[in-house]
């Protein structure tokens, strides 16, 4: 065998042991990842819920007639075509998302709507827990979610983050103290929500806008008016477990 051949011989010799280097390491490396996945994966008593997700999220009512949206509340969905309590808590857990599926009104519309609810449209979490023997029901604020202005993303559906603690039984309502386009209606009856308003002053333009939502922890409300074939456009993630 020439020289020059033994000099290629042991070249190649040096990059195989490089390459098997290589792919021993990277064996090393995949058998860490696994097992830091299956780690993760064994986490015991969580589990990732969407509240209020069906199979397809209605139209907002904007900017068709009549164009409706909902305001100076705190509101929840109580049924669904899919769901009987949509945003009922199964379990103890943390919100850890949330989602508005928000109309694009046009410049007249949001005119009419600041004008009456005021403005800047905007919204936040809000998470609910019912008074015992209560009829009308009350509810209690237990915590809130940051407000969010929502004129950048009218015509969108926008997640914010949240890392709200809730515990089973709780119901995740929003809370719009001016405006929010997040409204559908003429949908089945099946689909029903209920609003911080008292009994006799649900369907009343002057009492609708001088409601007001419930933004102070603790404070209660009675939630005496529900609304059917209508839907407010929201949902909310939920992982469970502590």
């Amino acid at each position: 065998m020439s020289r020059s051949s033994q000099a290629v011989s042991a070249q190649q010799g040096r990059r195989r042991g490089r390459r098997l280097g290589l792919v021993a390491g990277l064996c090393a490396l995949f058998a860490a990842l696994g097992v830091f996945a299956a780690g993760s994966a064994a986490a015991p008593g969580t589990a990732t819920v969407i509240l209020g997700s069906t199979t397809a999220m209605p139209d907002p009512s904007c900017p068709n007639l009549p164009c409706q949206a909902v305001g100076s509340v705190t509101g929840f969905q109580t049924g669904t075509d899919q769901s009987s309590s949509p945003f009922v808590v199964p379990r103890d857990g943390t919100i850890k998302a949330w989602t508005l599926t928000l109309a694009q009104p046009t410049p007249k519309q949001r005119s009419f709507f600041n004008g009456f609810f005021g403005t800047p449209p905007e919204a936040r979490l809000a998470i609910l827990r019912r008074v015992p023997e209560t009829n009308p029901p009350r509810y209690s604020l237990v915590s809130q979610g940051a407000l969010k202005v929502l004129s950048p993303y009218l015509g969108q559906t926008v997640e914010f983050s949240s890392n709200l603690a809730v515990e089973k039984g709780d119901i995740v309502g929003v809370s719009v103290p001016t405006w929010a386009p997040m409204f559908a209606q003429g949908l089945e009856a099946k689909n029903v929500w209920r609003a911080s308003r008292a009994p006799g002053t649900c369907s009343n333009s002057t009492s609708i806008r001088e409601g007001e939502a419930l933004e102070k922890v603790n404070r209660r409300a009675t939630f005496g008016c529900k609304y059917t074939t209508a839907r407010l456009l929201y949902t909310a993630t939920l992982v469970e477990g502590k």
